[in-house]
């Protein structure tokens, strides 16, 4: 998450994060995991790196055979994306009951998509790691309750304020995304978010994206993979499949959206204008790739009704715009500790028919 300002990020969107641990220096060198480019500071996480993928598949169902994989074409995605983010993964396993209810509720209000929240533990605060873990167990009940549900879900390796994590920890990122793509490879409700917020990164972020992008592609993935270059320049990449879609994250304040015809303009100009040459509009139409907005909404809590239909407007003109340009939208945050979805995001309008990912309208 981010406001477009790039200020200090509001606690109410996010839970406290523990203090800062050591920095260290290096780059990850040799093989075919390697990066080129010079090593650079980052921040590197004591905590165990998720372990390789169990053996037994108990819990997952069969591929549906007839899924409508979402694919770009002419810069516009096949079909209508959007929904929320933040449900804790790992709620999938503790309380799966819980997590489905999830779901269904993105389901009732018509949408199709959701984002479910996991810290992989080299891109996140040691208590964070903890507090939306990784789990074997729960990606595969999720991946399971998604698919009976019918919902697309995308996959977010979701770093939270650790610098440069992609370029110090590569092999470690692309080795985990190894394990996730071979794992759940047959299942076309997925799109892969390759990594969220990438903030302080090296220059060579495309490289580290393009190497992404080759293993997936490499292991037969043809699923939809998102890139993000955060606040720094969108950038081209090569895909075998030509299915990929850059994305940022649009976030309205009363600082970039003091009044509603501010918070539209807002809007528009990093979404739809093509004057502006780092807009998800010139992305589309420089790099012939598709645009996912993965995080947008409020940023922190309105101080009264004026200030509220003021930051109300930019983000219901984002969620206008995603539509009308093709694009997939995600919104911030649903679950046991984030009240987004029930607040705010029940008075936001839809004009398309975002359909389940058999094709089938949502009940």
């Amino acid at each position: 998450m981010l406001r477009n300002s790039l200020a200090s990020i509001s606690g109410t969107r996010r839970l406290l994060l523990s203090a800062h641990i050591p920095r260290i220096l290096g780059c990850i060198l040799g093989g075919i995991l390697s990066s080129p480019c010079a090593s650079v500071a980052g921040e590197q996480q004591v905590a165990a790196p998720i372990p390789p993928p169990p053996e037994s598949r108990a819990l997952l169902p069969a591929p549906l055979p007839n899924v409508v994989m979402v694919r770009v074409k002419d810069g516009r995605l096949n079909v209508p994306l959007g929904g929320w983010g933040g449900q804790r993964l790992i709620q999938a396993k503790t309380d799966p009951e819980k997590f489905r209810g999830y779901l269904r509720a993105v389901k009732a209000r018509g949408l199709n998509c959701v984002r479910p929240l996991f810290h992989p533990p080299n891109a996140a605060k040691a208590n964070d790691a903890e507090w939306a873990r990784f789990d074997w167990e729960a990606m595969d009940r999720a991946v399971a309750m998604t698919q009976d549900e019918g919902l697309y879900f995308l996959v977010d390796y979701h770093n939270w304020l650790v610098n440069d994590t992609i370029h110090v920890h590569e092999e470690e990122w692309l080795r985990t995304w190894g394990w996730l793509i071979g794992r759940y490879l047959g299942y076309q409700h997925l799109i892969f978010e390759g990594f969220n917020e990438p903030q302080n990164q090296c220059a060579c972020l495309a490289e580290h994206y393009q190497k992404w992008i080759n293993l997936a592609r490499t292991q037969g993935a043809r699923q939809l993979c998102v890139v993000s270059p955060f606040w720094g320049n969108f950038f081209g990449l090569k895909d075998p499949a030509a299915n990929w879609a850059q994305c940022r994250h649009h976030y309205f304040s009363p600082q970039n959206s003091p009044s509603a015809d501010k918070g539209r303009a807002e809007a528009e100009w990093h979404l739809a204008n093509l004057s502006n040459k780092n807009s998800a509009a010139s992305a589309v139409r420089d790099f012939g790739c598709g645009f996912f907005m993965t995080e947008g909404g409020l940023d922190g809590k309105p101080k009264n009704e004026a200030e509220r239909a003021a930051l109300m407007a930019g983000v219901q003109r984002a969620i206008d715009l995603c539509e009308q340009h093709g694009f997939g939208w995600c919104l911030w945050a649903h679950g046991d500790w984030a009240d987004g979805f029930d607040t705010y995001g029940a008075q936001l309008k839809t004009g398309l028919s975002y359909p389940l990912i058999t094709g089938q309208r949502p009940r």
